[in-house]
This record gives C-alpha cells, sequence and structure tokens, in this order.
C-alpha cells in the first residue's frame, strides 16, 4: 500500500480559543479548519515546545526540546545564520529517506546561512551610517545564538543576495522551498526560492523599534531591506497559491509527499485580504483568522479535488498562543478570547502561551469526530510520522519525541510521562499529570531575568499548579506541596543533564555562545558541570 502524503499545516500566532471547534464562545466562525476536526481527531491538550515562534518550529521539525539547541531564549533576528545543526536530522530527512517528495512553503525562521558582504551596505540603502552602533558580536552571527549580545536593527544590511544561500531547507530534507528567511514583519523582505533570493533589496521599509507584544502597531513591520516588487499584502496570497500548485505537481507523482506549510498569518502586521476585512465583525485580527481559515478549505477541497484526501494525512496547529498585536483588551470587549480560559498569551510559560488548538485528520486510520485528551508535544510529529511510515530512526535523532500513533489508533491511554514547556526567555516548566512546575517569577517573559546575575535567583521553582482543579493557574500551590516541586524539579534536572526525555544514549546539549551561559539552570547544583558538557 503506498505511504500516506503528509501536510503539515503551521498558524503564525494562532490563539486556542480563535477555533470555534475548540472554543463554543469564540466570535470568530472558523467552518473550514472546523469541518477538518469533525473529519478528523481534535487533540484538546496539544501543546508547542515554547511560547515563541523560532524555538517551537525547531522543536517541531527535530523532535527535540528547543531549549537544547543553541538558542536559550526569545526568536532569531531575520537575518540569522542556521539555527539547525548540520548534522541534524529533520523531519522532513525522514520523509526523503523513505522516498518521498518534500516541499517547505511559507516563513522559515530557523536561520539561513547567506553569503556576507564584507561589511553594512548602508550607502546601498540610503542610510547614515553615524546613526548606528555595529558590533562584530551580535545574536544570530558567528555561532552566537544569544540576545544579550545585542541585537542589530536594521536586519541584512550585509547580505549579498546575489549569492545562493549555503545551508537552508534545501540542506534540511526539502527538495524544494519557497518563503521568507522570517515573519512577515522582519527583514529582509525577499522571497526565496530553494537557495536564491528572486530579487536584490535596493530600499529601506519599516518602523524602529517595532512592538510586537501590543496592538500600537499592527500593520506595521520592522525596518529592514526590501526587494523591488515585493508587497506585504500579496505574501500569504501568494504562499497558498505556491501550495495549491504543489499539491497538484505532487499529485501527478508516483512517490508520496510532504509539504509542510508554516504560513504566515495570523502574525502581525495584521493585513487581512480585501474580501476579508470586515467579516469577522470584532476587527482586523478575526478577519485574518478568516482568511486562514478560507485557506485551509482551499486544500481540504483540493486534496479532495485531486482524489487525494483520504490518502492525506493533514495536520493543523500553530506555533504558540495569540499575540497581544491581536488586541486582546478591544476582542475581550467583544466577547472574544484569543487564549480560551488560559492564562496568558504568547511569549508566556502560563498555557496560553504554549497550549494550540491541533487537528489530525487521516481517514483511513483517525476516527471521524474524535477527541483525544491526552497530552502531547509539536515534537511528537517526528517519532509519530515515522511510525506511520515504518522508518526507523538512530538513537540520536527526536529526542524528546513520542509516537502518538496510539492515540490516533483511538487509544485513551496516556502516551507521555511529561511535558517541558519554555516561555520568550527560557524559563522552564514541568508538566507531569496535572501538576505544573515553573521556574520563573512570572510570565517568562522579562529580558532582564536573562540578563541578571545567577546568584539573584531569577530562575527556581516559583509557582506550581493543579491543571485539573485550576486551569486558570491562579492558586500557587508551591507552598502547601515543596515535596512535589523538589520532586519535579528532580525530573526537569534529569532529562537537561542526559540530554534527552526519552529512552537511549545521553546526549549532549548545544552551547549557545562561547561562554556556554545558561542562566535559565544556574540555580542547578551541578551547573558548571552542566554548561563544560554542551557542544
Amino acid at each position: 500500500m503506498k505511504k500516506p502524503n503528509v501536510v503539515l499545516i503551521l498558524a503564525d500566532d494562532l490563539g486556542y480559543g480563535d477555533v470555534s471547534s475548540f472554543n463554543s464562545e469564540s466570535k470568530i466562525h472558523t467552518e473550514n479548519i472546523d469541518c477538518l476536526a469533525h473529519g478528523g481527531m481534535r487533540f484538546t491538550d496539544s501543546h508547542a515546545t515554547s511560547a515563541v515562534c523560532t524555538p517551537s518550529r525547531y522543536g517541531l521539525l527535530t523532535g527535540r526540546y528547543n531549549w537544547r539547541s543553541r538558542l536559550k531564549s526569545y526568536v532569531l533576528p531575520g537575518d540569522s545564520e542556521a539555527l539547525i545543526e548540520y548534522n541534524r536530522k529533520t523531519l522532513a530527512h525522514m520523509f526523503k529517506e523513505n522516498g518521498y517528495n518534500t516541499a517547505v512553503v511559507g516563513k522559515w525562521h530557523l536561520g539561513l546561512d547567506w553569503q556576507l558582504k564584507d561589511e553594512y551596505d548602508f550607502k546601498k540603502y540610503g542610510l547614515d551610517e553615524k546613526k548606528y552602533k555595529v558590533s562584530d558580536v551580535r545574536h544570530g552571527r558567528k555561532g552566537i545564538f544569544d540576545i544579550t549580545k545585542g541585537w542589530f536593527e536594521p536586519n541584512g544590511l550585509d547580505i549579498d543576495y546575489t549569492k545562493p544561500i549555503t545551508f537552508g531547507p534545501n540542506q534540511l530534507g526539502f527538495d524544494y522551498f519557497f518563503g521568507t528567511a522570517a515573519s512577515l514583519d522582519q527583514p529582509p523582505f525577499v522571497y526565496i526560492e530553494n537557495d536564491h533570493a528572486l530579487a536584490d533589496p535596493t530600499t529601506i521599509t519599516g518602523e524602529h523599534n517595532l512592538d510586537r507584544t501590543g496592538a500600537s502597531q499592527q500593520q506595521k513591520w520592522e525596518i529592514g531591506p526590501i526587494a523591488p516588487g515585493f508587497t506585504h499584502q500579496n505574501v500569504c496570497r501568494d504562499m497558498q497559491g505556491k501550495v495549491l500548485e504543489l499539491i497538484d505537481d505532487f499529485t501527478e507523482k508516483e512517490e508520496p509527499f510532504f509539504l509542510y506549510y508554516p504560513t504566515h498569518i495570523v502574525h502581525g502586521p495584521l493585513i487581512p485580504d480585501k474580501e476579508y476585512q470586515g467579516k469577522s465583525g470584532i476587527g482586523i485580527y478575526g478577519d485574518f483568522v478568516l482568511q486562514l481559515d478560507s485557506y485551509i478549505g482551499q486544500i481540504a477541497d483540493k486534496l479532495k479535488e485531486n482524489g487525494i484526501f483520504d490518502d492525506t494525512v493533514v495536520i493543523f496547529t500553530s506555533d504558540n498562543g495569540a499575540s497581544g498585536v491581536a488586541d486582546f483588551t478591544s476582542l475581550k470587549e467583544k466577547g472574544h478570547n484569543p487564549s480560551y480560559h488560559f492564562r496568558g498569551m504568547k511569549f508566556d510559560v502560563w498555557e496560553g502561551g504554549h497550549r494550540v488548538a491541533t487537528i489530525v485528520s487521516y481517514p483511513r486510520v483517525i476516527k471521524a469526530g474524535s477527541v483525544c485528551e491526552q497530552v502531547v508535544c509539536h515534537s511528537d510529529f517526528y517519532r509519530t510520522l515515522s511510525d506511520l511510515v515504518g522508518a526507523q530512526l538512530a538513537d540520536n535523532v527526536a529526542e524528546d519525541s513520542v509516537s502518538n500513533l496510539p492515540l490516533w489508533q483511538g487509544s485513551n491511554a496516556p502516551v507521555r510521562k511529561d511535558i517541558i514547556h519554555s516561555s520568550a526567555n527560557g524559563g522552564f516548566s514541568i508538566r507531569r499529570d496535572f501538576w505544573k512546575l515553573i521556574f520563573v517569577e512570572d510570565s517568562g517573559v522579562d529580558i532582564q531575568t536573562i540578563l541578571a546575575k545567577p546568584s539573584e535567583g531569577k530562575y527556581k521553582a516559583y509557582q506550581l499548579y493543579n491543571l485539573e482543579d485550576d486551569i486558570k493557574e491562579k492558586n500557587n500551590l508551591i507552598g502547601k506541596y515543596p515535596e512535589l516541586a523538589v520532586e519535579l524539579q528532580a525530573i526537569l534536572e534529569d532529562y537537561i543533564r542526559k540530554g534527552r526525555s526519552t529512552p537511549g544514549e545521553p546526549q549532549a546539549n548545544s552551547r549557545n555562545n562561547p561562554e556556554g551561559d545558561w542562566p535559565q539552570i544556574s540555580y542547578m547544583k551541578d551547573y558548571e558541570e552542566v554548561i563544560n558538557k554542551t557542544v
């Protein structure tokens, strides 16, 4: 029997509460996403590995907790070098090695090894060099993935766009790539096909110090180079067109296909197409969600039109919770909460930051209209899909991935003992059963926590919640159950030391800068020893 096709759709900053089949009180009627759910399985306790996008994408494609990578906090700048290690096997590698055609369309945001000029080309873009502080040491360059080392703006001034990218999706298992380097609001603003930019940026656009946490600049983007003909309003439509085109192309081939579609919607800037503007009745965020919903319907219709829907695994999920750019205050006044009844939003270690609406449709295996309430994680897609296609994985691959295939087949038994989350500033939480221990004092957003000295104790066990009784994480029980906190902390530390949370030989965690600073685990008694074992 032919192996199934796989279409993995990753929405950007979509809240759990934005999908009406997950939130009966949603003011946005996502009829096409709901239709996918009615024909497949809804996962109500599904999580991204992180509450922000670069790390959660790393976790999804590698089957590894994102904090094991060189990036310990926050996200990459748009002009960063590649984050995924050169020797690491990705989900796309697994499919390619098992006879699949593979493609990725949309937002990459995992870094690319561009070829660089000798210096920042301020003159080309008409910028006054005197206004910018240039440093050889900064986040996303020369092996440094540490936001405390500095973030240079505008991104992309030193890239030679006429030369090919030397390491990117094509070296990570994808036969074809069409998309952008990062989010819709992050430069460089240029389309990339495989290893080439399709145009050479010539001018500058955007805002300095863009607000990505609130609604003050909902339709703006960060300052940076833009290519002739690049129009932000066309990006989502162009990506969708390419996805539908690829499905047609792949249908004509004998081999099965894996299509990864990290869409730019609904990340800021919130710029829904004209036909969706005003459609939701609650503002441009709701309108943008409806554009995404329409796109899901188009993909499902294309698969059915081509006669391959029943032979295709369609996965729909989001990279993290909804962003403050959505304007929670205004939406709640209209009766809509993107985070449903969960506390927090994108960036936060609380449930609203990383619990996401996840749907899997595969008529040949998954019962229509089924619901799974077991804990699952984005990192699990790797081993689940490997099991589905009969692939064998090496011991040093997908070290934090647990197969969910029994759940797809109807089992109601837990597949995970526990799950680890990380916030924007890299603060941890660990959950076992309904108990969740959090290692930051607040939501896990404040960058000053990273800058603090280890002796200041910014990272340690601060919050303990029983999600069975307190899904809104309001009643901190750490003072009542200190022994339980100690037990959960020991489990987390064991996983950190071993470099994995699944059975197998211990693996090494990666080092984020030459010194190996990892303030998020500075509370560990053997901190220095753990750092010395990073590579």
